[in-house]
């Protein structure tokens, strides 16, 4: 039997050199270390293991690179960013945070709250250059209901199309992985930005958020204003799954 050896934070990880353990062994034990849902680390070791003479790293980048389609927000273009997700998910601090990059940039902005953002936009009373921000009312996400209605929210407000407003899901990296994928899934919004990676060891949920169907628009790693917007590629990601 291989030997326990200590990793980052205490967490422990059986030794056995990767040979012995194979492809699937390995990107199994690292991906259930981070709590991914045991549906979603079969399809990504699925999709690992056509990648024929790569390392594990570059394996599972592959894999995630199949479903993460990051595309980050155009803060020069933007006209209205809603921002939907659960309560706690950090929609405050990622508005500040838009509104601060947009600022340097040149842009006037405004904050409101959903319902009177919207009405502004249905009403052609929002004119000019400017960018809205603007944040919905939080939900518990146990509430099924209230989730399907926000969903509504998110899909209906009719104004996407018209190059309006962009419905932006926001979970936090810290939350459990099941829950941010079915919320992710269920409000079905085209671009999702997952925060709080600087509160947790553990990126199941980051995961989870970012191979749900929407694309990756930003991560954050800090709550403050001027705390950055990132990017995060298929790679970064590989290797922070691997250390």
């Amino acid at each position: 039997m291989g030997a326990v050896v200590p990793l980052k934070q205490s967490a422990t990880l059986l030794n056995f050199p990767r040979a012995a353990l194979g492809l699937r062994g390995f990107l199994t034990a690292a991906l259930k270390r981070h709590r991914l849902p045991e549906r979603l680390v079969e399809m990504l070791i699925r999709d690992a293991e056509t990648c024929t003479g790569c390392s594990p790293q570059e394996a599972l980048a592959t894999a995630l690179g199949k479903r993460m389609r990051p595309q980050g927000i155009d803060f020069e273009k933007a006209r209205g960013i809603l921002l939907l997700g659960p309560a706690g998910g950090g929609k405050s601090a990622v508005a500040a945070k838009i509104a601060h990059i947009a600022l340097l940039s040149g842009r006037r902005v405004e904050l409101a709250n959903a319902a009177d953002g919207l009405a502004l936009f249905r009403t052609a009373s929002f004119q000019g250059d400017s960018l809205m921000v603007m944040e919905a009312a939080g939900f518990n996400p146990v509430n099924r209901r209230a989730l399907s209605a926000f969903a509504a929210l998110g899909e209906g407000n009719g104004l996407e199309s018209t190059g309006g407003v962009e419905s932006i899901c926001v979970v936090s990296a810290a939350s459990d992985a099941e829950d941010v994928g079915e919320i992710v899934s269920a409000l079905r919004l085209p671009r999702v930005i997952v925060t709080g990676l600087d509160c947790t060891l553990r990126l199941g949920a980051t995961v989870a958020a970012i191979t749900g169907g929407a694309r990756l628009a930003h991560v954050t790693h800090g709550p403050r204003p001027d705390d950055a917007l990132e990017t995060l590629a298929p790679e970064t990601l590989a290797k922070l799954l691997l250390d």
